[in-house]
């Protein structure tokens, strides 16, 4: 693994830009603490060289050092030998989180124990793993990112890396996993699940309530002036629409209109939801459209007992089959993320594992059945 991108010593960015001023803030410990902490000044020398290099900067000639800097070196395991469930390939019962799996960071070592506390707990009952998508939430990215992808460097998590930001939002959260934490890992409390609830159902029924409010732009105009609401639409303009204008939201619209929405403005957490849920209504239909294209991908399971080295009756490379026998991913869409794999060995995956799966229902399914999954499998390789 390479040194640290994020978090380098004073002595690394000396050695690696020699010729730049290397900026360092000092940053109070407490109100009434007359403690300092040099920020952008991690160190690993000598604790005599520290002393001299702080006394070097000037404001702090007379500065006395009470805790000297170090240096952390830690080993790591290729994550790519872990599962999206972060239990290892070669010992069952056994998972690794955090730093072992090649990332840095509080927030990304916190996130796959919590991962991984939960599969412990599901496989010692004999529960099916728990398993974040990459379009559920920022664990999922980060999982499997190190899981197809590993890494050769220590590992951050930035929003960058996700496809679907406007998605995998702080405010909707509870309704991308909080049903699922409390149906599948049983880690959501009853009092959390009840009001995550509540909040789902009450921004369906606003939001189809606001897509049923219609008037012209005119009348739009006579009711909201503060909006800069065009009068030249000749079609009926939804409450929806109106609530993206920057200048509206659901208290000015329910100002406008008290009669059915004033009672969507009583809970402050709602109201903030439903300015965001239509303000990028269109945005998030096309994204979501994406979204289920990867699910559908994902929900194409790979046998775990596949020997991708001896496999026969699938044309696959050499390379191919070494990077798929390393990484061993567990769905299709898993499989297409790996470097190497190209879009050709995919759809013979996808071909070998239908085939697979059209033989253990032959003896059962009828000729009709048999000729329906040959289309569909058909259909999946030119979607695909």
């Amino acid at each position: 693994m390479s040194s640290s991108r994020y978090c380098p010593s004073i002595e690394s960015k000396v050695l690696r830009f020699p010729n730049r001023v290397h900026q360092v803030w000092l940053e109070p410990e407490g109100v009434d603490s007359d403690l300092i902490y040099p920020q952008g000044l991690s160190v690993t020398l000598p604790a005599e060289l520290q002393e001299k290099m702080i006394t070097c900067i000037r404001g702090l000639e007379k500065a006395k050092m009470i805790q000297p800097g170090y240096g952390v070196q830690y080993d790591y395991l290729d994550p790519r030998q872990i599962t999206p469930s972060l239990e290892t390939h070669l010992v069952q019962r056994l998972f690794f989180a955090g730093q072992i799996n090649g990332t840095t960071g509080y927030e990304e070592a916190a996130a796959q124990g919590v991962i991984a506390g939960i599969n412990a707990s599901l496989r010692v009952r004999h529960k099916p793993p728990f398993v974040v998508s990459r379009t559920e939430g920022y664990i999922g990215v980060l999982i499997d990112d190190l899981t197809t992808l590993g890494t050769n460097e220590p590992y951050r998590m930035f929003t960058s890396r996700a496809e679907f930001r406007l998605s995998l939002r702080p405010d909707n959260a509870d309704s991308r996993l909080t049903f699922r934490g409390y149906n599948e890992a049983g880690c959501v409390s009853q009092q959390r699940y009840e009001r995550a609830s509540w909040m789902k159902s009450s921004i369906q029924e606003c939001i189809s309530m606001l897509k049923s409010i219609e008037f012209s732009s005119s009348k739009w105009k006579k009711l909201i002036p503060e909006a800069s609401i065009s009068t030249d639409k000749s079609v009926p303009v939804r409450a929806l629409d109106v609530l993206k204008y920057e200048e509206v939201d659901m208290e000015l619209l329910a100002k406008a209109i008290p009669e059915p929405l004033k009672k969507y403005t009583e809970c402050r957490e709602l109201a903030e939801r439903l300015k965001i849920e239509a303000t990028y209504e269109s945005v998030l239909f096309h994204q979501q459209q994406e979204i289920k294209n990867i699910q559908r991908d994902e929900a194409l399971q790979l046998p775990k007992d596949l020997d991708y080295l001896t496999l026969r009756g699938v044309s696959l490379s050499s390379e191919v089959r070494e990077k798929l026998h390393f990484s061993r991913p567990q769905t299709i869409g898993a499989a297409s993320r790996i470097p190497g794999v190209t879009p050709a060995a995919v759809i013979n995956l996808l071909r070998f594992v239908r085939t697979a799966q059209q033989r253990l229902v032959a003896a059962t399914e009828s000729p009709k059945t048999g000729q329906c999954l040959c289309d569909t499998e058909k259909l999946e390789e030119q979607q695909l």
